[in-house]
């Protein structure tokens, strides 16, 4: 009995056929470079924590700031917030984006280093300080400010410790904001004498506050305000205004 002959297949065929080819080869292709992306991602992040991992050990429990000026002279604090991961270096440089991507030892990292507003005359000093760090994606520096949006987590977790040459200082929480970029907030170098303008900007961050605490603030306190991005709107930012009290030694 005679074969029939086989059927070659269509040109349609052939073209869904090459088509799914092509497909899994890119599918695949993407799945390598995403991989690869979030490999460098993560090492990345590793590194950076190696880094102040490091650091962190060189200034020891009583913050050496000899040994730290060796590493980087433009150290100026030490902050720490007890159950969270900020245990970091606070310098400040010449401009407001060298150390959005330098690490403390001048190296190249994308956490960056916490660093006070170049323009502030006297950090830590004056009426008030601002200091400026990265909200990671990894949990690092201040993405833990996002927490204080709540504030009962503040309730708990009422006070950072800021460590400068002058000494040891509790950083009592007075306000959580979620501000813009651009807010009349982000404010420093106001005169010794000038009195009514501090007054002024308390009652601003009073009006402009998710909430206020119960420190007592007055003008003839120090604050340290912690600024971090925050994703609510565009430019958008965290907020969080300090009174600096000293440490009973």
């Amino acid at each position: 009995m005679d074969e029939k002959p086989k059927k070659k297949p269509s040109r349609s065929k052939k073209t869904r056929r090459l088509a799914s080819k092509v497909i899994i080869i890119c599918l695949a292709g993407i799945m390598l470079v995403s991989g690869w992306r979030v490999y460098t991602i993560v090492r990345g992040y590793l590194a950076d924590r190696a880094v102040y991992n490091r650091i962190s050990e060189e200034a020891g429990d009583d913050i050496d700031f000899d040994a730290l000026r060796k590493i980087n002279p433009d150290i100026i604090g030490w902050l720490y917030y007890e159950g969270t991961v900020i245990d970091y270096p606070v310098v400040q440089g010449e401009n407001n984006d060298m150390y959005l991507s330098m690490l403390f030892d001048r190296t190249w990292g994308g956490c960056g280093t916490l660093f006070a507003d170049c323009i502030t005359e006297a950090p830590f000093r004056q009426f008030n300080t601002i200091v400026y760090g990265h909200h990671m994606k990894d949990g690092t520096m201040f993405a833990c400010l996002k927490e204080l949006r709540d504030s009962e987590y503040c309730a708990k977790h009422p006070k950072l410790e800021l460590t400068t040459p002058e000494g040891r200082f509790d950083l009592e929480i007075y306000a959580f904001l979620n501000e813009p970029a651009d807010s009349n907030v982000y404010a420093t170098n106001f005169p010794d004498e000038d009195e009514e303008g501090k007054q002024e900007y308390l009652d601003l961050i009073n009006s402009l506050a998710a909430y206020v605490t119960n420190v007592s603030v007055s003008t003839q306190d120090r604050l340290v305000m912690l600024s971090t991005c925050a994703y609510e709107f565009e430019e958008a930012r965290y907020i969080v205004v300090c009174k600096m009290v000293p440490r009973n030694q």
